[in-house]
C-alpha cells in the first residue's frame, strides 16, 4: 500500500512546484486585474445568460436550476443535471457559447 502511495504524493508534491496555485485561481486572478467597467459588464454578461437560459426551461426546470444554484453549484453543473430536451440543450449551448464569448472579449479588454 505504502509503494502506491509514495509516487502519488511526490507527484503531487511536483505539480505544487511546476503549477503554482495562481495558475488554477486564474479567474479569480484575472477578474482581480478588471476595471469597476468590465466587472459590471461580466456581471451582466452573467446575469442575461441566466435569463435567456431560463426562458428555455420548463417551469419545473426552472425551479431545479435556482435551487441548484441556490446550493452553491455552478450555473455549468447545474444545467448538466436538468433533464433538457435536445433542443433545450442546443439552445442552451448557443446562450452560453456567447456568453463565453462575450465574458472573453470583456477579459481582453474590448469592451
Amino acid at each position: 500500500m505504502k509503494s502506491k502511495l509514495l509516487p502519488i504524493l511526490a507527484a503531487s508534491a511536483a505539480l505544487t512546484f511546476i503549477f503554482p496555485t495562481s495558475v488554477f485561481a486564474g479567474n479569480q486572478a484575472r477578474k482581480a486585474n478588471l476595471t469597476e467597467a468590465q466587472k459590471t459588464q461580466l456581471e451582466q454578461v452573467k446575469n442575461n445568460a441566466r435569463s435567456e437560459i431560463e426562458a428555455v426551461l420548463t417551469a419545473e426546470q426552472q425551479a431545479e436550476l435556482r435551487n441548484a444554484l441556490d446550493n452553491g453549484q455552478k450555473m455549468k453543473t447545474a444545467v448538466r443535471n436538468l433533464n433538457l430536451s435536445s433542443e433545450q440543450q442546443s439552445q442552451l449551448d448557443g446562450i452560453m457559447q456567447s456568453a463565453k464569448q462575450q465574458k472573453r472579449a470583456i477579459y481582453n479588454g474590448q469592451n
